[in-house]
């Protein structure tokens, strides 16, 4: 069961960006009758299919890319005999898919998508010969397939789906008959496959509306004597301290060289995009990061504590999934 995320706080960074993936599975090919004898049925056995993409991602949910193909299904029979021969296809598609990256489950954190995909497809034809039956042939014909899946992000960048397609080769002909000379027309050649997919994304969340990423606005500072808890924010899926943090770090180091502090814990923390593990490291970075702007700025590095929470520790509750900037943060307290 699928929820959408309705908080106010909750955001949908789209992708954006060139991305290639390829995909392994299992291709199922669809029986057809072939125009020999008052009719001959071939069907086929599960075969392998193996694709490839190459795609961009506009940020807003749709992607377009090109996808090469191949499908492989060996005779199993002919009208009830025993067959023999094999079905190939090449092919070549574009592909338009559309991302619910406003969607999220409860046990992991799945992109359901749908595409279309029209293009040419190569088919190689070789059946029997059984019983004057004999199919020989390549035919080149326009295809096209629907798409229905959905991704797990393993990172921001790296995913793992799975996918259906349905394929069509349309209006095939060959070299039917138990001569085989004069092309045949035969029809459809349709297709089933399931595949596993892998998905490398080269570019960066798109960004959501400035007002919605811009973090609360901070109290004003008491007087430095008094000053004793800061904050710093991240961006998505990074640990490098950002230009608008560096003059926090450095009124914490001032604090704390004037304060007599003997201790200052700085914890890192994410918010709810990617699996625990990662998000466990990605603070531990961040924490790390700004432990290292602390000692530039004079701190003695065993005065500091760092430690990561991960997605633990929320400053914005959200569903797993949602990626929130205020959760995106490390605290420094002097202690």
């Amino acid at each position: 069961m699928c929820a959408v995320g309705s908080s106010a706080s909750a955001q949908v960074v789209h992708e954006k960006g060139p991305y290639v993936g390829a995909g392994l599975g299992l291709n199922i090919q669809e029986d057809n009758k072939f125009p020999v004898g008052g009719g001959s049925t071939s069907s086929y056995d599960p075969g392998p299919v193996g694709i490839a993409s190459f795609g961009y991602a506009f940020g807003n949910s749709l992607r377009l890319e090109i996808e090469p193909g191949y499908r492989y299904n060996s005779v199993s029979s002919i009208t009830g005999s025993t067959g023999g021969g094999r079905s190939q296809i090449f092919s070549t598609m574009g592909n338009v898919i559309w991302d619910f990256e406003n969607i999220t489950t409860p046990v992991l954190p799945l992109t359901p998508h749908v595409g279309l995909g029209v293009g040419w497809a190569h088919v190689w034809e070789q059946e029997g010969p059984h019983s004057g039956f004999t199919v020989k042939g390549q035919n080149d014909a326009f295809a096209y397939q629907v798409i229905a899946g959905a991704e797990y992000a393993f990172t921001p960048s790296l995913k793992f789906g799975l996918d259906y397609r349905y394929f069509t080769a349309q209006d095939t002909s060959f070299r039917v008959g138990p001569t085989p000379t004069a092309r045949t027309k035969v029809g459809d050649f349709n297709d089933h496959s399931i595949l596993f997919t892998v998905r490398y994304s080269f570019g960066s969340p798109a960004p959501a509306p400035a007002v919605a990423q811009v973090p609360p606005a901070q109290p004003a500072p008491a007087p430095a004597a008094a000053a004793r808890n800061y904050t710093v924010y991240f961006d998505f899926d990074r640990s490098d301290v950002t230009p608008d943090a560096k003059p926090i770090i450095q009124r914490a180091a001032s604090d704390a060289k004037a304060g007599n502090t003997t201790r200052i814990a700085v914890t890192g923390h994410t918010d709810r995009a990617g699996p625990d593990s990662y998000n466990q490291k990605l603070s531990v970075r961040r924490a790390a990061a700004v432990k290292a702007e602390l000692i530039k700025d004079g701190v003695p590095a065993n005065e500091i504590v760092t430690v990561g929470r991960g997605e633990s520790e929320p400053a914005v509750p959200t569903p797993d999934g949602v990626r929130e900037p205020r959760n995106r943060r490390v605290v420094i307290e002097l202690q």
